[in-house]
């Protein structure tokens, strides 16, 4: 934890404000900035000056409201090519998707969410590939989001399912608290999670965890058809998957 006398405040409130506008893309007035952020409307209007300036922010000229441009999303996009996941799963992520037939995914786990790196997408279903970048996306019955969700400790899984309505997508989505923490609790044993037709009717995916350093960072996902459940479930295909994701200090 850095020193808050060794905070710069306005590069703190810059940052605060990049957030603020992801959050309000292209919707957002320079007196609800200074509403929101606590500060006076002429200091947030320097601090939209300064970020146009710096080429990350542009004014509508018909609405006056302000927007992130495509500077943050390039940003972005080298990050995700730098990424210590890309770096070290990205090849093994294509290999999956052609040796299985499935579309495959790398997510990383970042302030208890997932974040969607790269995808192979094999599997051509619209409604399943969709189903990866959806903002609504409940965890307690994704197999990335369960995978996710076995890394917490009992306390934040608590808080979790406090916070959190469970809906019954279909027959086999997991009704109670109850049942979604002896599903973590399995997969903390077995060492991947699953999702069985749980949100998705047809649907089987895989999610094995991929560590940097020994720490759990993020998520393989491999999703198909649940019709090959018994094919991608059984012990050879389970124990190849894992081989492949396998660090180096694991071997």
């Amino acid at each position: 934890m850095v020193q808050v006398s060794s905070i710069i405040s306005s590069a703190e409130k810059a940052l605060e404000l990049l957030e603020l506008l992801a959050q309000n893309n292209g919707r957002i007035s320079v007196s609800e900035i200074a509403k929101r952020m606590n500060i006076h409307v002429s200091s947030a209007d320097r601090y939209m000056l300064t970020l146009q300036n710096c080429g990350f922010v542009e004014k509508d000229p018909v609405s006056g409201l302000f927007h992130l441009n495509e500077k943050i999303i390039a940003m972005a996009d080298l990050v995700s090519q730098s990424h210590p996941l890309t770096k070290k799963y990205l090849d093994t992520m294509h290999t999956l998707a052609y040796q299985y037939d499935t579309t495959t995914h790398i997510m990383a786990f970042h302030n208890k969410k997932t974040i969607t790196l790269h995808k192979d997408l094999q599997t051509q279903s619209m409604a399943w590939n969709n189903a990866f970048y959806d903002p609504t996306r409940y965890y307690y019955c994704s197999g990335p989001g369960k995978l996710l969700l076995s890394t917490f400790s009992d306390a934040e899984l608590d808080e979790y399912l406090s916070r959190t309505r469970i809906i019954i997508f279909t027959k086999n989505t997991l009704r109670t608290p109850a049942a979604i923490r002896e599903e973590i609790q399995r997969i903390r044993e077995r060492g991947y999670s699953y999702h069985d037709e749980e949100w998705l009717d047809g649907n089987l995916t895989l999610s094995f965890p991929l560590r940097v350093n020994g720490e759990i960072r993020g998520a393989m996902s491999l999703m198909c058809d649940i019709d090959r459940k018994a094919e991608m479930l059984s012990r050879v295909t389970i124990d190849n998957i894992k081989d492949m994701l396998r660090e180096p200090m694991d071997l």
